[in-house]
């Protein structure tokens, strides 16, 4: 059993005979990557390919200034926890927060 640790790749992961994602981005948006990830379990990569195109770039920013502070910034701005870390981790800046937000629009 092969399982994703990269959300990025879990499309072509299970295209390629995966099993599932051990997923970041589910924890802010559950719904749709749990969609995806059906769809794509059930053969359906057509189906799933815009909800994956549709998180790219998020996923990309959960990361950009090091996890666990992008998620964290992403569930505080949902309103579902606080953005607090301990040393040697730092929140997100707010250049990157200002990204986040943007993108948080978008979709």
């Amino acid at each position: 059993m092969v399982i994703s640790g990269d959300d990025l790749i879990t499309l072509p992961m299970i295209a390629c005979g995966g099993s599932g994602v051990i997923s970041v981005v589910a924890n802010a948006y559950p719904k749709d990557f749990a969609e995806m990830v059906r769809l794509c379990l059930a053969g359906r990569f057509s189906e799933a390919l815009p909800l994956h195109y549709k998180y790219t770039d998020i996923i990309a920013s959960m990361f950009t200034e090091g996890s666990p502070s992008g998620v964290k910034a992403y569930l505080n701005e949902m309103g579902l926890c606080s953005d607090s870390v301990r040393l040697p981790i730092w929140p997100v800046s707010a250049k990157h927060l200002d990204k986040i937000r943007g993108l948080m629009k978008s979709i």
